[in-house]
């Protein structure tokens, strides 16, 4: 059994990550930007540690190596983008101290946070399921075929996202916004389809779990799913993660237009936050994940189509 770190537990992702770990035995430090009485999580964890903001990068490095060093972690799962960008440049440096960041390489992790470079590549590399993309600088007001979708090349959790449908607005943003940080896209109407992706990078083998997104929050997040069996996009998905050289779990994102055609968005190069759903339908994607860096198989795909919705819960965590 190990000692492992997971970080950002007031994440979505975190609930069933901790408790899929604690389960196999293994023991769960947990830690977070926000003090233990504003995390429900950090009640389930062996123990919590609140640590500075990612925007602190040498307080936040220090802080994770020095949990590390008192906990002895030999493995550390990073739950949110910014974390995952700081601990993926100095996922060798933790290796030889005996820690083991799990997540992909620090190329392949930028790669896939940037949203201009990852579709040029993969254009290269002969996916063809791709929207048009291009630096806001490149489309001039006379040019543009409105309506368009606008997004920051390093965005996170559909911050700074828009569709526009207006000259003026188009003309307005041109102005306000770096033209080197955001990429413009035409506006495709559909449903989002988001597929948690397990690689094992040793064997090369591949499990896929999609999900069509009923209910999404303005965040991102599907709060209502319905599991699906699609064998193309499955294959689709696997093609992508050989050619970035994914390494454990991740989600993919796709649209589905209303005609039926698949066109990629994006990859966030961690858990998704819907990670749950999978587990739910009957594959292990934590524990999975855990095997991809342990030199152990993963297991093969066996799910159930199901639609799942998600629900909160309100906790007591302070009393006067």
């Amino acid at each position: 059994m190990f000692s492992i770190l997971v970080t950002a537990i007031g994440s979505f992702s975190a609930d069933i990550v901790i408790k899929t770990l604690k389960e196999a035995g293994h023991k769960v430090i947990g830690c977070d930007i926000y003090p233990k009485e504003w995390i429900v999580n950090a009640y389930n964890v062996n123990s919590f540690y609140q640590v500075p903001y990612t925007h602190d990068k040498e307080g936040y490095i220090n802080s994770i190596k020095n949990i590390c060093k008192e906990h002895d972690v030999q493995y550390i799962f990073p739950l949110t983008d910014p974390e995952v960008d700081i601990l993926s440049g100095i996922k060798k440096e933790l290796q030889r101290q005996g820690v083991f960041a799990c997540i992909s390489d620090d190329q392949t992790i930028k790669l896939c946070r940037n949203k201009y470079l990852l579709p040029k590549f993969l254009l290269e590399q002969g996916i063809k399921q791709l929207i048009p993309t291009k630096l806001l600088f490149e489309v001039d007001n006379n040019h543009v075929q409105l309506p368009v979708f606008i997004k920051p090349v390093l965005g996170r959790s559909s911050q700074g996202c828009r569709p526009v449908y207006d000259y003026k607005e188009y003309e307005t943003l041109k102005e306000v916004l770096n033209g080197n940080e955001n990429i413009v896209q035409p506006l495709l109407n559909g449903n989002i389809i988001t597929v948690d992706v397990i690689r094992d990078s040793k064997t090369d083998d591949v499990v896929c779990i999609g999900r069509r997104e009923l209910l999404r929050n303005s965040s991102g997040a599907g709060t209502t799913v319905e599991i699906i069996e699609n064998k193309e996009l499955g294959n689709l998905s696997a093609e992508i993660a050989r050619k970035v050289d994914i390494i454990g779990a991740v989600n993919f994102e796709f649209i589905q237009t209303n005609s039926g055609e698949v066109f990629f968005l994006e990859i966030n190069p961690r858990f998704s936050g819907g990670v749950k759903f999978s587990c739910m339908a009957g594959y292990d994607v934590v524990s999975n994940h855990l095997r991809c860096f342990t030199n152990q198989p993963i297991d093969k795909k066996v799910i159930k189509k199901m639609i799942i919705a998600r629900k909160y819960n309100e906790f007591v965590t302070s009393l006067d």
